[in-house]
């Protein structure tokens, strides 16, 4: 009858949806099963790539003061090690401790080396603070390398005010005063240059340029200390005998359009 046939009907309709749920069930767990084989499958390539990549070779770039054994001893690395387990922003942050370090990068280069490119801080002077140092060309401090290379530098005296830490950016005025003056002498590039022993800022007024070949000073207005460098490099450059330099006792040029030199003899 119609009533059996609508049983019937419902029955076997719950049957095919409850197959096919069955059916969508374990398609998502032959899903689920599949990607965790192919992650496990994935994850042993990699360990076996991680394994493969041994470092063999470290590349160091821009030494000048610090030695290739100085740098790896900071960085701690040694050959064999599995190079894509090597951080570069570890290495980065441990050879950066060095106070003569300004910047630094390093590149991991398959298959088999590590490129480290430093740069170290440039001293243009010695100064005076808890012993000898070195100051660089940003006025950070730096410490005098255990070694025996000659550094020909002029020296920086007369700073009234403490210096600061090692490693660190000098905080006294006066000292930051004299490296700008000392990275001014550099850039004009002339003779004076190679005449500088000393630049003295005890002074209040003006600044003191002591020379070498016999000590002479140049007076140095501290606020027009550019022009006054200027004028005088043009001297050193055009029309000094430099065999008549032990002869000054000092050079003034602190006035407009003059240089004036007194001799020891007069």
């Amino acid at each position: 009858d119609e009533k059996g046939i609508l049983m019937g009907y419902r029955i076997n309709r719950r049957k095919a949806r409850a197959i096919k749920i069955t059916l969508l069930y374990l398609g998502v767990i032959t899903v689920l099963s599949l990607i965790a084989y192919g992650y496990k499958q994935v994850d042993a390539y990699l360990q076996n790539k991680l394994t493969s990549f041994e470092l063999q070779e470290i590349e160091i770039s821009g030494l000048s003061i610090l030695s290739r054994e100085e740098v790896l001893a900071m960085c701690g690395l040694e050959k064999g090690e599995q190079l894509l387990t090597i951080r570069p922003s570890e290495i980065v942050q441990k050879i950066k401790r060095s106070s003569y370090i300004k910047g630094v990068s390093v590149v991991r280069s398959l298959p088999a080396k590590l490129r480290i490119s430093v740069i170290e801080r440039t001293p243009v002077a010695f100064i005076y603070g808890r012993g000898l140092n070195l100051i660089d060309d940003e006025g950070y401090l730096i410490p005098v390398p255990r070694d025996n290379r000659y550094w020909n530098l002029p020296f920086i005296t007369g700073i009234e005010s403490a210096l600061g830490a090692l490693g660190e950016q000098t905080v006294s005025k006066q000292a930051l005063k004299a490296v700008e003056i000392i990275n001014y002498i550099n850039f004009i590039n002339s003779g004076l240059q190679e005449a500088v022993a000393e630049v003295n800022m005890k002074n209040r007024d003006y600044f003191k340029i002591i020379l070498i070949k016999g000590g002479a000073e140049v007076r140095i207005d501290k606020h027009e200390f550019a022009e006054n460098l200027f004028v005088l490099s043009k001297y050193f450059d055009r029309y000094l005998v430099w065999d008549e330099l032990s002869d000054f006792k000092y050079l003034d040029v602190r006035y407009k359009g003059q240089l004036i030199i007194r001799n020891k003899n007069s």
